[in-house]
């Protein structure tokens, strides 16, 4: 099991149009308080397109790019590894910089990985990562594709879905491929698909100018690759969300890389990418994105790393525009949930014309309700699966507990038999972003509900629109309802635990050395009696990647590290002998949240005679990314730690 951050974002739930329009203001890319408001940060994503690289399942073989298929073939298993580990390598750079990767596969690759008993994609995927199908018409249904029938597009898409689940994967929801068929979105929505985008002439390797934008739309219909007033028409009822890849100034910018060095492609892209922020449009969901290919990076000059250009990418371009709240990452899928909910707050209208002024009346014109809260949205579940769908016991969605200006929404797990001990989960995500739902921690929720413990999965408000100590407020009224209502749901008041991960970590942390005093503004007792923290910030005052300048000016309003706000966000600095149980756990090559930060936590915990255990992972980087081996504990051993912490302090 990985514990990596998800970043689900500010998605709203659209559980009606009222809810949805109130909820807007929220929703990344959403319209603000007026007429003039600026545009929402501009939603990010990087793709991976997974070539069909030998005989596919159909038994049509286009070799992939290169057209021969002799030198890479992914029927073999050697070559199916070599991609396999490429993969990896990119997402685990993409997670290193808190974000997610939209994985395109397709036969013969997932064939291959269910024949091989390969776990790749279901591991990207309980990552964080979304796994969607990219579908090249030639290689599943041979060369004369363009006259083949809906029909059996659709069952040839929904064969080759068929085989991505097959490998683990839960769900498939977006679609690269089939570009030159008028009839693919029928096809795709046909198969269960409802997002696209990457258009692009495969023959050419080209796509219209008009295409290109940062606004999302439903086409009216698909192209033949010359008539494309259908697909740029916008169809209110249409089935598929398509996603522009941003306001790109060439046609050639789908396959520039290929034709240009790695250095010149990144100049590109951090160009485009600010230019695309830009130029977002007030009112409505922007978006931005671009695909690789595993294994085609040659490596930047003076390194061995291949993909070093995107790390520095990253980090150069992307995440100094994150800490400025002006990008936030994305998986396709949510970019397109994104969108969806602007749809329920504003009907029949088509975003790219929409005046920001009659967005901003729209958006304000609803009362908030409990599940939506103004401001702050609720968040969907992947694909808009139910929470807990896959969990023992039982879901209670969408609750709502009150708080500062308002509510904030919960999920209540409940085991089939309760042993009356409430865990409290507060997510990561840079307290800028992030989501309720268990993500990484599916197992261990697994095992808590077995033992019979009650789960409430919270979400908070989120920086830089809410600035600390929003998020610790939230999470002292949170708990203090929860045990407020304890007869309600079935808990004993004095048996309440806290976990966390990362800027999740830290809050529980801050949490449980503080009690939630100084943050409770509802009353009532906000203690808890064990605090799990996984590899969260302990001191602020330290400079880590974790707590850049930036991200203490963004969250915490810090001007300096002398600033005293920071020590008061400090946990570190909230020791006493009255705190709870901790158990911390830390990967030692942690590089974003180092693992100093947990040990002299953990030294203050017991210099102060508190009961504090700290367990270091080897190999393991943050979220427990592996980082030169097989992280130890692994990841069923961190589950049954942590589960029998709770035993031994809940119970």
């Amino acid at each position: 099991m990985n514990f990596t951050r998800r970043t689900l974002l500010g998605l709203c739930l659209a559980a009606g149009l009222a809810a949805a329009a109130a909820c807007t203001d929220a929703v990344p890319g959403g319209s603000g308080a007026g007429p003039a408001a600026a545009p929402g940060p501009l939603l990010f994503g990087i793709g991976i397109h997974i070539e069909p690289m030998g005989t596919t399942a159909q038994g049509f073989s286009t070799g992939g790019p290169s057209g021969t298929g002799a030198a890479i073939d992914y029927n073999r298993p050697d070559a199916f590894a070599r991609a396999a580990a490429d993969i990896e390598a990119v997402a685990a750079i993409v997670e290193h910089h808190g974000g997610t990767l939209t994985v395109q596969t397709q036969s013969p690759f997932t064939t291959t990985a269910i024949a091989t008993g390969s776990t790749v994609l279901a591991d990207l995927e309980e990552r964080g990562h979304e796994v969607g199908l990219h579908f090249h018409e030639d290689a599943h249904l041979g060369k004369d594709s363009s006259s083949v029938p809906v029909e059996t597009w659709c069952a040839v898409m929904a064969e080759e879905i068929g085989y991505i689940r097959q490998a683990g994967v839960e769900r498939v929801e977006y679609w690269s491929g089939g570009n030159l068929f008028p009839g693919v979105f029928e096809a795709a929505a046909c198969a269960g698909l409802s997002v696209n985008s990457d258009w692009k002439n495969p023959r050419t390797q080209t796509t219209p100018a008009e295409i290109a934008g940062t606004v999302p739309w439903r086409p009216a219909g698909g192209t033949d690759g010359s008539d494309f007033s259908a697909f740029l028409a916008h169809d209110p009822d249409g089935p598929v969300v398509f996603l522009p890849e941003g306001s790109y100034d060439r046609t050639d910018y789908a396959s520039g890389r290929r034709t240009s060095s790695d250095e010149e492609y990144f100049a590109y892209l951090a160009e485009r990418l600010r230019a695309s922020v830009e130029s977002a449009v007030p009112g409505t969901v922007n978006v931005f994105h671009f695909t690789i290919h595993p294994g085609e990076f040659r490596g930047a000059p003076g390194t061995s790393e291949p993909f070093a250009l995107i790390d520095r990418f990253l980090a150069e371009v992307v995440d100094p525009l994150v800490a400025e709240g002006k990008v936030q990452w994305a998986t396709y899928s949510e970019m397109a949930a994104a969108y969806e909910v602007w749809e329920e707050a504003h009907p029949g209208q088509d975003a790219r014309t929409t005046a920001p002024a009659a967005t901003a009346t729209a958006a304000t014109a609803a009362a908030p309700t409990a599940a939506a809260p103004a401001g702050q949205p609720t968040r969907p579940a992947p694909g808009g699966q139910a929470p807990g769908q896959q969990l023992p016991g039982t879901v209670r969605p969408n609750l709502a507990y009150p708080t500062e200006g308002g509510t904030q929404p919960f999920d209540l797990y409940l085991p089939e038999r309760q042993n009356g001990a409430l865990i409290v989960y507060v997510h990561g995500g840079g307290w800028t972003s992030g989501t309720r739902r268990p993500g990484q921690l599916t197992d261990l929720f697994a095992e808590l509900l077995r033992r019979g413990y009650t789960i409430a999965a919270i979400d908070y408000r989120l920086a830089p629109q809410y600035p600390f100590p929003a998020q610790s407020v939230d999470v002292a009224n949170a708990v203090a309802y929860l045990k407020a209502h304890a007869a309600e749901y079935g808990i004993d008041p004095a048996r309440v635990g806290l976990i966390g991960g990362s800027a999740g970590g830290h809050l529980v942390a801050l949490h449980g050395t503080t009690g939630g005093q100084g943050f409770v503004t509802i009353g009532g007792d906000a203690g808890v009696a064990a605090v799990v923290d996984l590899y969260g910030p302990a001191d602020l005052s330290d400079e880590f990647p974790g707590a850049s300048a930036a991200i203490l000016q963004t969250v915490f309003g810090a001007s300096s590290r002398s600033d005293p706000v920071v020590r008061a966000a400090s946990p570190i600095t909230h020791v006493s002998a009255g705190d709870p149980p901790f158990l911390l756990v830390h990967g030692e090559e942690d590089p974003l949240v180092p693992i100093q930060q947990s040990e002299e936590f953990a030294a203050a915990l017991q210099a102060a005679g508190v009961e504090a255990t700290l367990v270091r992972v080897a190999n393991a980087g943050h979220g427990f990314v592996p980082e030169g081996g097989q992280p130890s504990p692994s990841g069923a051993e961190l589950t049954r730690i942590m589960a029998d912490f709770f035993d031994a302090h809940l119970r």
